[in-house]
């Protein structure tokens, strides 16, 4: 017989809130309410950003201790958090000055092997479009 203290519980979907990050037409990447709770950029100031070889839909947001060549520094303004993000935009071949589409990121926190990090999943959309 299996007792309460043995039932594993779930966080809610809105603890946190709409989980996602923009990309804005100067090339920042911007970040929502529900992001900087849980990426916690108070605490994380430097990320490294990579992909796996095969996809650019996907792209890991991974927090560092110090900066090198491959780290990109938070930025804030106000309450508002953002990496810069322009040249990797273009590397990528992801055309972000499109007026006719906006760039997104929702994103997952990954733990693995004692390590956490954010899974940036790429999500298009038509700009005049709503939802």
């Amino acid at each position: 017989m299996t007792g309460i203290e043995d039932i594993e519980y779930f966080e809610p979907e809105d603890k946190f809130g709409v989980i996602k990050a923009t990309v804005h037409k100067s090339g920042k990447l911007g970040f929502s309410t529900g992001a900087i709770k849980l990426i916690d950029f108070e605490k994380n100031k430097f990320f490294k950003i990579g992909k796996k070889k095969d996809s650019t839909d996907v792209l890991f947001l991974i927090p560092v201790d110090a900066e090198d060549d491959y780290t990109f520094k938070v930025l804030k303004a106000g309450d508002y958090y953002y990496l810069r993000i322009k040249r990797l935009l273009s590397q990528l071949g992801i055309d972000y000055r499109n007026e006719n589409e906006n760039i997104s990121f929702d994103i997952d926190e990954v733990k693995e092997n004692g390590k956490r990090y954010f899974k940036m999943l790429q999500k298009k959309k038509k700009a005049n479009s709503m939802g």
